[in-house]
């Protein structure tokens, strides 16, 4: 018999197992190469930053519309920047280990050993996934000159003729943008005294007739470069098919002679100082989100207690509403957007087709006046890596 001391025994197997365990470093290795998390991430993280930004900007700006009734400041807080960071870390092993004494001595070195049984064996399988998504949202104020430029400073007359070429009805933009057409006024944004009022009949009369010749197609707005300077001009035929009594008392209301094609130059002028001028007296966004605000429906009990200002009412003919706000105790289940405000909820529904485009029309606004100025933003470090 061989010493038992001297006996070589060999680890059956083992080259199976080294074999095992490269392919799977191997594929460890090949996975992140061959689908990485990053572009995965785009569709979804995308499509909902998206969302939640564009949802928290409604309810932004119908809370604002909402202080602006109850005559409370306004306050806007804008999305810096969305920024976000994503890992994961895999890791794998296995080991496998076999006790395979063998050959003709097999039993009796069990038996001298104090082997019992089959040979011993055991394999061992791990695994460690780790996931981590860090989204960095950062805020800022609405403030200082910035706030003064996209709030408070008048919507330039250019703006609601390019509006008026992407499609926007022309008596929309007039009632909400304008104050005043030549001699012309829209309703008073303060508090007024109805014996003393201007009469905006006349002004509703008039955009509705302009939306008219807007339909029409024959009434047109441009953008002209006269001396490399940009010039706004109105284009109104002497005639047009099935509207010419509509175009003779727009003519009038206006102020020009009823006859002969017309090129009007369009000011921001508060009155009209040359016979081809257009003058439009242009809002803020400000005011036009005041204007619209007093359409706000509010709780019978908030007028009682006079938490909301109720003037004498000024006859403004049949002035369509452009953005009627509804409230109510409960939340509604699917509106186009909701705030809840002392106590109640404010909304707009979702089958009110003018108050949703006037809202949107009112978003734009919002943007278009954004400041030129780039102001300080906050540092933000994104580690690329441990």
């Amino acid at each position: 018999m061989p010493e038992c001391g001297k006996q070589d025994f060999p680890w059956r197997g083992l080259p199976g197992v080294i074999t095992r365990c490269a392919m799977l470093a191997l594929l460890v290795a090949v996975f992140p190469g061959c689908s990485t998390l990053g572009p995965r991430t785009i569709r979804g993280d995308r499509f909902n930053y998206n969302e939640a930004g564009a949802e928290s900007s409604k309810e932004q700006i119908l809370l604002n519309i909402v202080r602006l009734r109850y005559g409370e400041p306004m306050y806007f807080l804008e999305i810096g920047s969305m920024l976000s960071q994503f890992s994961i870390q895999a890791t794998g092993s296995l080991s496998h280990w076999q006790n395979d004494i063998h050959g003709a001595y097999g039993p009796a070195l069990r038996a001298a050993y104090g082997l019992r049984g089959d040979p011993s064996q055991q394999t061992t399988v791990a695994g460690n996934v780790q996931y981590s998504d860090t989204p960095t949202i950062t805020y800022r104020p609405l403030q200082g000159e910035e706030f003064s430029k996209r709030v408070m400073a008048p919507i330039p007359p250019t703006v609601v003729i390019y509006l008026a070429q992407s499609g926007w009805s022309i008596d929309r933009l007039l009632a909400c943008c304008v104050q005043q057409i030549n001699d012309i006024p829209n309703r008073q944004l303060h508090d007024t005294d109805a014996s003393i009022a201007p009469d905006t009949k006349q002004f509703t009369r008039t955009i509705s007739l302009l939306k008219k010749l807007q339909d029409s197609g024959r009434v047109m707005f441009t953008i002209e470069t006269e001396n490399g300077v940009a010039t706004t001009v109105l284009y109104v035929p002497a005639t047009i098919p099935n509207l010419d009594s509509e175009l003779h008392e727009v003519r009038q209301l206006l102020g020009y002679p009823p006859e002969g094609d017309l090129r009007l130059r369009v000011t921001g002028n508060a009155i009209r100082r040359a016979p081809d001028e257009l003058a439009m007296d242009t809002r803020s966004v400000l005011a036009a989100m005041y204007a619209l605000a007093q359409e706000c429906v509010v709780p019978v009990e908030h007028v009682t207690d006079r938490e909301v200002f109720v003037g004498t009412a000024v006859d403004d003919g049949p002035m369509p509403n452009w953005m009627r706000v509804e409230h109510s105790r409960a939340p509604q289940i699917d509106p186009f957007v909701q705030v809840y405000y002392n106590g109640y909820w404010f909304y707009i529904a979702k089958n009110d087709w003018s108050a949703k485009r006037t809202f949107a029309l009112l978003t734009y606004l919002f943007s278009l006046q954004a400041s030129d100025l780039a102001p300080a933003q906050p540092v933000v470090t994104i580690p690329t890596g441990k």
